[in-house]
């Protein structure tokens, strides 16, 4: 039978389709998945319990299967890439397939071209239920580029692929996937103009991931540290285009059929990120200019009102002004002319309830000490001389990087970072580990080219390594802009790098939209990004609307931290003026109230591998902008959030689902009975947050200031204080559910609800709603008029919950 006809009958039973074709096995896997393997043409199909369509290889192509060998010129400047194939052979396409041998769990197969002779050898199988992995590899050492093809269905999109700043569907694509900078500024396409080592491309990016969820409902994986370019029918509108460098193929799909349950199995898989300490989901703010200028800013967060709970300090080991820029000193110690009490500010950071953050990389400066500590260590990565690889930094100076993979430079580093924990430190950004350049010599003597994608993931293992040896009881955590597959189980929370200053497309406040939802498909659920952009070199200072719009996206975020940008001293901040301060006040506040529901969100991310910060198609995934769209997104399952990225913007569009919403903080309802858009208004200092029907949603009351412990009698009000008190907001018309990670729960159904409201009772007992409010003390029932209930589960007998009908 041809393969073609699949798709007319992909609904059917996968015994039916292949009733009368020849030269077929049948694979059962674990859970009553299916896999359908035709030996000539080639042609392979996966199939869920029911029958259904999970994937099926291409039928565009000669075959799905392709391999070739290839050399690869690689240019690198500060950080970016340049690479060109060239020497190509022509692709030897597979012809058919020869099984060897059928298991209970596994096909294997020879896989032979035009001649009948053997190109490479395959298997099919599955270890656990819901995954299926396909391997091929070529039996031709001399091959360095594999390919397989898959059918593109009308209409299917595909999410994913990292740190991806201009698309969230990114069908009609190809993309290459290569660990780099992101570029200051980026093109709209792929390609290589004059200025490539400081322009980014299209798909440039510090966090790219060979991996993709599909509308169809599954994830694919392609397990590979190399370069690889996917071609999700670009070339072909029918076709999706694999293409690993390197002679072979690992490839595993994942089930949904539920998007959510898809990423959940991918996850799964790749490993999950420890749930992040409290602290990490209250507002941080940046502190710089030595110590006097930190302690100002720490005693001016407090008597604000604005809450805090973390202080980074970047410069800490040093900094330079050139006219309104601040850039780094690349020296790995203190700084004693600006900060010399370093131990003693720490202290007093601790005791005002802050946790003190501050900044690594693995550059090794020749120009400072700590080189020299380094050469003497057999730190730096070597030339193919044997000689200490130099290349020229951002700032200018000949630098090297720490070699990874010789495990005196691995410990040597651990240990200068462990000094920054005994000086005080309760964690850093670990910056940059894009750099590392194919040509170097490295201890462990792999080809660097199979290495470079790795470096991330091992500088995270080595972060990760040091807060688990520090072995105090702290709650500490590393924030990283660069990954790859392997880090997901390794990282704390991830930012999305250095954005320009700026409203545009790519690299501007649109792009941390993009990037924050493929990086949450990726795995990587704790997302956050610098307030107010970073880059400002081609763009102009951060401005009063592009700062007060970025706070309100930073509060809708799953972490809230401030940057002072490049041009620290001319960049808009909440110091600029008093409507700024309050602005930032307001925002921050939200967010840290936002606490109880942020980190239950958050705790799926640990268990289920879900993102914080997600499309609207894992939650409405028959909602087709949902699949698209690029400027909006949800924080959690109920708060759908639609922050202004357009200049002079006052007023925007929401694309919605079918249903009836409430907007957060206030306003007329909107109902919808099929999909469609609304129109809101949007003033500078408004953000468009929506919930659906029947939501609830449990804040900290007003108030709090940090989630870390202050000082006994300091009057600073921590998380400790509040306990378990909270305000919990309820709208009609639905049912929702929470369950905190403290162990608070609360469920609620409700049906539309009048003011004044009729009788109520709480655990039996009369009680008074007094403007949509009342006040509730431990856990029990309150009954709203046989209209509505609310069960709060959990808690002791002192707990407070302020229940506020909106």
């Amino acid at each position: 039978m041809r393969f073609f006809a699949w798709l007319l009958l992909a609904a059917a039973p996968a015994c039916l389709i292949f009733a009368c074709a020849e030269g077929t096995e049948t694979l059962p896997l674990p859970g009553g998945y299916t896999v359908r393997v035709e030996e000539r043409p080639i042609r392979l199909a996966f199939f869920r319990p029911d029958g259904s369509l999970i994937a099926e290889s291409a039928a565009s192509d000669p075959s799905p299967f392709c391999v070739r060998s290839a050399s690869a010129s690689y240019e690198m400047s500060f950080g970016a890439f340049r690479i060109r194939e060239i020497d190509e052979t022509p692709w030897q396409w597979a012809e058919r397939i020869a099984m060897r041998q059928t298991r209970d769990d596994a096909i294997e197969f020879d896989v032979l071209d035009a001649t009948g002779g053997r190109l490479a050898r395959g298997r099919i199988g599955s270890d656990r239920p819901g995954e299926i992995e396909l391997l091929l590899e070529s039996l031709d050492p001399a091959h360095n580029r594999a390919a397989f093809s898959l059918a593109a269905g009308p209409g299917e999109h595909f999410l994913g692929f990292g740190g991806q700043s201009f698309d969230v569907d990114h069908r009609g694509q190809r993309i290459p996937l290569w660990v780099e900078e992101d570029g200051i500024g980026k093109r709209e396409d792929d390609e290589y103009d004059d200025t490539w080592f400081v322009t980014g491309r299209r798909h440039s990016t510090h966090t790219p991931m060979p991996l993709y969820l599909s509308s169809r409902g599954h994830a694919l994986l392609l397990s590979t540290f190399q370069r690889s370019i996917f071609d999700m029918a670009a070339a072909d509108p029918e076709t999706v285009r694999i293409e690993a460098w390197e002679g072979s193929l690992s490839l595993r799909l994942f089930d949904g059929p539920a998007p959510a349950q898809a990423i959940e199995r991918l996850t799964g898989h790749l490993g999950r990120p420890r749930l992040p300490p409290p602290f990490a989901f209250a507002p941080w703010l940046d502190a710089m200019f030595g110590s006097d200028n930190v302690r100002r800013v720490a005693q001016k967060i407090r008597e604000r009102d604005i809450p805090c709970s973390a202080i980074w300090t970047e410069d800490w080991r040093g900094g330079t002004r050139s006219g309104d820029n601040y850039t780094l000193d690349e020296d790995w110690e203190i700084d004693r002319a600006l900060y010399p009490d370093f131990e003693g500010l720490a202290a007093e950071l601790h005791s005002q309830g802050y946790k003190f953050l501050t900044y690594h990389n693995t550059f090794l400066d020749s120009e400072t000490d700590t080189y020299r500590q380094a050469l003497s260590a057999g730190a730096p990565i070597r030339d193919r001389a044997g000689q200490p690889y130099l290349f020229t930094s951002a700032k200018f100076t000949p630098t090297s990087m720490v070699d990874l993979t010789r495990a005196e430079a691995f410990a040597w580093t651990k240990q200068k970072y462990h000094e920054g924990i005994a000086a005080g430190a309760d964690g850093w950004m670990a910056d940059f580990a894009e750099w590392l350049p194919v040509d170097a010599a490295l201890a462990s003597g792999e080809d660097p080219a199979a290495a470079h994608n790795r470096y991330p993931v091992d500088f995270q293992r080595l972060n990760l390594e040091v807060l688990d040896e520090a072995g105090d009881g702290v709650e500490r955590l590393f924030f990283v802009r660069s990954a790859y597959l392997g880090s997901q189980p390794l990282v704390s929370v991830v930012w999305a790098g250095d954005q320009l200053t700026d409203w545009s497309l790519g690299d501007g406040l649109p792009s941390v939209i993009p990037m924050g939802i493929g990086l949450g498909i990726a795995g990587f659920p704790y997302f956050g990004h610098d307030i107010g952009g970073y880059t400002g070199s081609i763009a102009p200072p951060t401005s009063r609307e592009l700062w007060f719009r970025w706070v309100e996206l930073g509060a809708f975020s799953p972490i809230m931290r401030t940057h002072h940008g490049r041009a620290a001293f001319a960049n808009w901040n909440w110091e600029s003026d008093e409507a700024s301060t309050a602005h930032f006040r307001r925002y921050a506040s939200l967010h840290a109230r936002l606490f109880p529901y942020l980190y239950a969100m958050a705790r799926e991310g640990a268990e289920r591998g879900l993102p914080m910060l997600r499309p609207l198609a894992l939650v409405y995934p028959d909602f087709e902008p949902g699949w698209t769209a690029t400027d909006q997104y949800m924080l959690g399952d109920r708060l759908i959030v639609a922050p202004v990225i357009t200049e002079g913007a006052a007023q925007r569009t929401i694309a919605l689902p079918a249903g009836r919403y409430f907007p957060l903080l206030g306003g007329e309802a909107v109902a919808l009975a099929a999909a469609g858009s609304i129109e809101v208004a949007a003033p500078l200092e408004e953000i468009p947050v929506l919930v659906p029907a029947g939501t609830l949603l449990p804040l900290l009351p007003e108030g709090v200031e940090t989630f870390v412990p202050a000082t006994a009698g300091s009057g600073i009000v921590t998380l400790e204080d509040i306990g378990e008190n909270r305000e919990l907001w309820l709208w009609p018309g639905g049912r929702g559910e929470l369950f905190e990670v403290s162990g608070l729960g609360y469920s609620w159904v409700a049906e539309e609800l009048d003011l004044p409201l009729a009788a109520a009772t709480w655990n039996g007992s009369p009680v008074a709603i007094v403007d949509g409010i009342v006040d509730l003390a431990g856990p029990g029932t309150l009954d709203i008029g046989g209209k509505a209930t609310l069960i709060l589960s959990g808690g002791s007998a002192s707990r407070r919950t302020r229940v506020v009908l909106r």
